[in-house]
């Protein structure tokens, strides 16, 4: 009797426990198909498909027995979505018809039986089974289930593949799911919410892509991603962890793993946006792809602000400065995993982006990003209504892509596969209010060194050492940008407006255009120009719209000539300013620039209270009379000092040094100093492992 009763607890048990997890299944399931429904669908092409699809189920113009790489049997899953949407969307005219089923049944047998491939792995994988997996959750509970189960062994489980990383491991994680919720397989399910939930780590170096300890993300090798893939890759974590929400799966989404989400999102993902658009120095080959410069959606904002609830100011806040609100976390931020600086105003946005040996700056794969070459070799972007190169890729000149020092020769832009860094050289310093990123340039026969001091809300670009073996010309982009109003420039202290002609001029004292002034203080030759550019998405993506567009685009660049030898440049950018208060700011920009060569970069900024300085190599830099800083090796240093105090930022560009003295001509107390006559010695060990190349901070007090 004992034993009876046992064993019917035990079955007791196994039955609440089997209803658990149907609960669990069916939630999802219900929350899933809740998501597609979403969708839309037009009702002339679906009674077009329905007239066109043939007895077999396939239909005439959509070629099934080509293998090659942009999958041309797409168009016929394309097709059963949006059948499988309106019949059943409630309240369409479609809603359960019998007619409209049996076609959308004839399409998927056709579809499992012919099993058409790509020469491109991801339709294999992902593209295609996406589309499949959403036309079969929409007939879920509307076919026989032994039907549905056998349409479903075409969907694999492919979350044991450890190549899938980052977007792409939850792209094959969601398949899995939906497997699993049109089988009512608990365990699939299981097995992709752990998939999705293993993504969320700090991606160490030898891990490579993921989320990076600096809030970056990195996807294909070393290569910041944080638009495009990573943009995708964290909505789509969202998602997940909103969809566990009431089952057991929500145990997944630890505090640990919630806190690595939340960094990442509002101190990466935030911060590299601007109202409705996202720099494009983190699209990588996205760039060349029709609108993929959006920022993160609305919707998935509201996701976090109910998944982080602790949180919800922070997301509602970022969500109003989509719609046009002043950006809620000003201030400079260095980002020393993917060599990237930004700086945000309320209503500006300035960053640049530099390459070395440890990134991969950008890729062309598939035919996309074909003139992407320079685009990690300086980049900025300059920003104040978020739409000054918001799809202005097939129309650029990408031999003049803002921020860059290099030939004017499109042809030299021409990328193939990953752009993998060969200069050491480059790293940056921030205290969080202003910074200086710099790098070694070294590229198609162009040598020079290229620093970016952000302070003050502006930007003081500086090069040295500009020299070139190529026999083409060599430019300074300061913008390349959608032309919008006038432009006026200072001429030998004269103010016009610049006609269609354009200008060449080497007495230009500034420029003006669109928000956003342009300071000369040395002497450059400049071109300034505003005029129709044409291009075709084709230009930049061999899938790309052949059509020509042409659009107005306004420019602006120094002309280092043939062949320069040790030339040099130095411009002030200084956005969110109107024409009728910037004439009085060029004159008050507040920065000095104290040396300017192949071995310091040193820039005093009045209006910060800073100094910052690039070594280049070992070295001193003279900031003022009689006071000097020395690194015993390359360095970047940002000083500020107030009331007697000093604040000293350090790091190493190198990412190699374990320790960097500093000595200065002052006689200070703080860590590792020691005074020695007249001035200080400052010992600082600096950051190893993933955290190497990363800011180290020291306070000191002036010893009277």
């Amino acid at each position: 009797m004992q034993n009876k009763i046992i064993s019917l607890g035990l079955f007791l048990l196994f039955t609440v426990f089997v209803a658990a997890q149907q609960q669990d299944i069916d939630l999802i399931t219900g929350r899933l198909v809740d998501q597609h429904l979403q969708g839309s669908y037009s009702p002339q092409q679906v009674n077009q498909y329905m007239s066109s699809i043939k007895a077999d189920g396939s239909w005439s113009d959509v070629d099934y027995d080509a293998v090659v790489r942009e999958f041309p049997s797409g168009p016929h899953l394309e097709r059963l979505v949006q059948m499988a949407l309106a019949y059943r969307k409630t309240g369409s005219e479609f809603s359960n018809s019998k007619f409209l089923l049996d076609k959308i049944l004839l399409g998927i047998d056709y579809y499992f039986k012919k099993h058409p491939r790509s020469t491109n792995w991801w339709w294999n994988e992902i593209g295609g089974p996406q589309n499949y997996m959403a036309v079969l959750i929409l007939l879920k509970g509307k076919i026989e289930k032994e039907k549905l189960h056998h349409y479903s062994s075409y969907l694999e489980d492919r979350t044991s593949n450890a190549a899938h990383k980052g977007k792409n491991r939850t792209w094959i994680s969601s398949i899995t799911m939906h497997k699993g919720c049109i089988e009512d397989n608990y365990q699939l399910i299981s097995i992709s919410f752990n998939s999705i939930a293993s993504t969320i780590i700090i991606a160490d170096s030898k891990m490579v892509e993921g989320m990076k300890i600096d809030n970056s993300i990195h996807q294909h090798r070393p290569q910041l991603y944080s638009g495009g893939y990573g943009m995708s890759f964290m909505s789509d974590l969202a998602q997940f962890i909103h969809l566990s929400r009431q089952t057991s799966f929500a145990q997944l989404f630890t505090p640990e793993k919630m806190e690595i989400f939340r960094q990442t999102m509002l101190g990466g993902q935030q911060i590299f946006g601007y109202r409705r658009t996202y720099d494009f120095g983190t699209e990588g080959r996205n760039i060349s792809r029709v609108g993929h410069m959006t920022n993160i959606s609305p919707g998935v904002l509201e996701l976090m602000a109910v998944i982080d609830s602790a949180n919800a100011p922070a997301y509602d806040a970022w969500r109003r400065h989509l719609d046009g609100a002043p950006f809620p976390q000003v201030g400079n931020k260095f980002f020393w995993n993917s060599a990237i600086m930004t700086y945000h105003g309320g209503n500006y946005y300035l960053s640049a982006k530099v390459i070395s040996t440890r990134t991969n700056g950008t890729e062309m794969l598939n035919g996309e990003n074909l003139k992407g070459y320079n685009l990690p070799l300086g980049t900025t972007n300059i920003l104040t209504s978020g739409k000054e190169y918001f799809d202005i890729f097939p129309v650029w000149n990408w031999a003049r892509i803002p921020g860059t020092t290099v030939l004017a020769n499109q042809d030299s832009t021409r990328l193939e596969g990953y752009h993998f860094g060969t200069n050491k050289f480059a790293g940056g310093v921030s205290n969080g209010k202003n910074g200086v990123l710099a790098y070694e340039h070294h590229y198609r026969g162009v040598q020079a060194k290229k620093a970016y001091f952000f302070a003050g809300d502006a930007m003081l670009c500086l090069g040295a050492g500009i020299s070139s073996v190529a026999p083409d010309k060599v430019e300074t982009t300061l913008n390349q940008c959608f032309a919008n109003g006038d432009v006026f420039y200072s001429e030998n202290g004269k103010v016009q407006k610049l006609d269609n002609t354009g200008k060449t001029s080497s007495h230009i004292d500034w420029v003006h255009h669109d928000n956003v002034g342009y300071i000369f203080p040395q002497a450059s030759n400049c071109v300034i120009q505003s005029t129709d550019q044409k291009g075709s998405w084709q230009m930049i993506r061999d899938l790309g719209d052949e059509e020509e567009l042409t659009e107005k685009v306004f420019s602006l660049w120094v002309d280092h000539g043939n062949k320069p030898q040790n030339s040099s440049y130095a411009y002030i950018v200084m956005p969110d300013v109107s024409i009728s208060n910037f004439e009085q700011k060029a004159k008050q920009h507040g920065f000095e620039v104290l040396e300017n060569t192949s071995r310091l970069q040193v820039v005093r900024n009045k209006e910060a209270g800073s100094c910052m300085i690039v070594f280049y190599s070992p070295g001193t830099a003279t900031l003022a009379k009689g006071f000097r800083i020395t690194a015993d090796k390359p360095a970047m240093v940002l000083l500020e000092g107030k009331d007697e105090e000093y604040q000293i930022s350090v790091s190493d560009p190198l990412y190699e040094a374990r320790e960097i003295t500093l000595n200065v001509s002052k006689k200070l107390n703080g860590p590792g100093a020691t005074v020695l006559e007249k001035q200080t010695a400052i010992k600082i060990e600096l950051p190893q492992g993933e955290y190497a190349g990363s800011i180290v901070d020291r306070k000191f007090n002036l010893i009277k």
